[in-house]
C-alpha cells in the first residue's frame, strides 16, 4: 500500500514538473511579433468612448486556449493583439473563458499592475480557465469566488467565477460572473443537453444567491455554448440546428435579461448583418442596471486573436 502511494506521489510530482517546464517554455517577449495587418485601422473604426453617465464597462471574451487539440494556436502573437485591444477598450472587467496556462504566463509578464486576474487556480495542478480580469484603477474588489459545476467536463472550464466590486468613481456595487458551459457533441446530444441543463440551473442558483446576498446588480457573462436560435445562420454563416442548444439560452433568458436585445440600445459593430446573428457568447443581467452601449468586435482582423469575438457593454448601475 505504501509503495503504491509513493508511486502515485511520484507520478503527480512528475506531472507538476512537466507542466511547469512546458509553461516556462512559452515565449513572453512579445517585441518580435507584429500586429495583424489592418488591426489599428479596425480599432480606429470604432468609437470606444464610454456611454455618458455609465458606471462600468464589462466585457466577455473566449480567448481560445493554446492547445492544438482544442483548435488553439500559440498565445504570444495573439496576446500582443489582445493587449492592444485592452489598451484601446479599457474595460473595467473582463469575464474570460479558455484562459489556459500559456495565457496566464504571457499576460502575467506583459499586462502590468493595472489588471488583476481573479480566482486563477483550481488546485496546485490546474488553472481556472474561466477567470475574471479586473481593472484595479477603476474598481475595488470586495469579495470573489469560484464554484465548479457538479457535472460536465473536468477541464477547468465548467464553472462560475464571480467578483463583487465597488466602482471607485461612484461608490456603486456590482457583481460580475464568468462561465463556460458544456456543449452538445455529435452522438451525445441527449446526454450533453441534460448536463447543460444542470449547469444552467446551478448558474442561475448562484446568480440568485449572489443577488440576494449582496442586493446589487449581477452581470452574468460567458460562453454559454447556446444560441438564441438554431434555425438561422450564426456569425460564421452556419446553421447550427440542434447543436445551438437554444433550449439552454431560452432557460437563461427567461430569468435574466440579454442586454443585447434592450430596446433602443446603441450597438457598435462592423457588419450590420452580424448585429443580431445568434452567438454563443452573451451578457445577461439580473437587476435594474441599464445597458447604454453594446460593442461587438466583429471585424475580420479580430479572428486572428480568437475564434470568438469580444463583446462588451457600458452599464449605468
Amino acid at each position: 500500500m505504501k509503495r503504491k502511494s509513493a508511486e502515485i506521489i511520484a507520478v503527480l510530482l512528475l506531472v507538476v514538473i512537466v507542466a511547469t517546464v512546458l509553461v516556462a517554455c512559452v515565449n513572453t517577449d512579445l517585441s518580435g511579433y507584429a500586429y495583424p495587418e489592418g488591426l489599428e485601422e479596425a480599432l480606429a473604426s470604432y468609437d470606444f468612448s464610454r456611454a455618458q453617465g455609465s458606471d462600468v464597462r464589462v466585457a466577455s471574451f473566449n480567448m481560445l486556449v493554446h492547445m492544438e487539440s482544442w483548435g488553439g494556436t500559440p498565445v504570444p502573437p495573439r496576446a500582443k493583439t489582445f493587449l492592444k485591444v485592452l489598451d484601446e477598450v479599457k474595460p473595467d472587467v473582463i469575464a474570460a473563458q479558455e484562459m489556459s496556462s500559456d495565457w496566464y504566463k504571457v499576460l502575467g509578464e506583459n499586462m502590468g499592475d493595472e489588471y488583476v486576474i481573479l480566482e486563477p487556480k483550481i488546485d496546485v495542478l490546474n488553472k481556472n480557465k474561466t477567470p475574471i480580469v479586473y481593472n484595479t484603477d477603476t474598481l475595488l474588489l470586495i469579495e470573489s469566488g469560484y464554484t465548479a459545476y457538479s457535472v460536465g467536463d473536468e477541464n477547468g472550464c465548467r464553472a462560475v467565477t464571480w467578483g463583487l466590486f465597488t466602482v471607485k468613481s461612484t461608490g456603486k456595487y456590482v457583481i460580475v460572473t464568468s462561465t463556460h458551459l458544456d456543449l452538445i457533441r455529435n452522438g451525445k446530444e441527449e446526454k450533453e443537453l441534460e448536463i447543460m441543463n444542470k449547469q444552467a440551473d446551478e448558474l442561475l442558483s448562484k446568480i440568485n444567491e449572489l443577488y440576494d446576498r449582496y442586493a446589487c446588480n449581477v452581470i452574468a457573462c460567458g460562453d454559454y455554448n447556446s444560441m438564441e436560435r438554431g434555425d438561422v445562420e450564426d456569425n460564421s454563416g452556419k446553421v447550427q440546428g440542434v447543436y445551438a442548444a437554444e433550449q439552454i439560452y431560452a432557460k437563461l433568458a427567461a430569468e435574466l435579461t440579454d442586454v443585447k436585445y434592450k430596446e433602443g440600445l446603441c450597438i457598435l459593430n462592423s457588419d450590420e448583418n452580424k448585429k443580431f446573428a445568434p452567438t454563443w457568447d452573451h451578457i445577461f443581467l439580473k437587476g435594474g442596471a441599464n445597458a447604454e452601449k453594446f460593442f461587438i468586435l466583429d471585424n475580420n482582423v479580430f479572428e486572428q486573436m480568437s475564434d470568438h469575438y469580444m463583446i462588451f457593454a457600458d452599464f449605468t448601475l
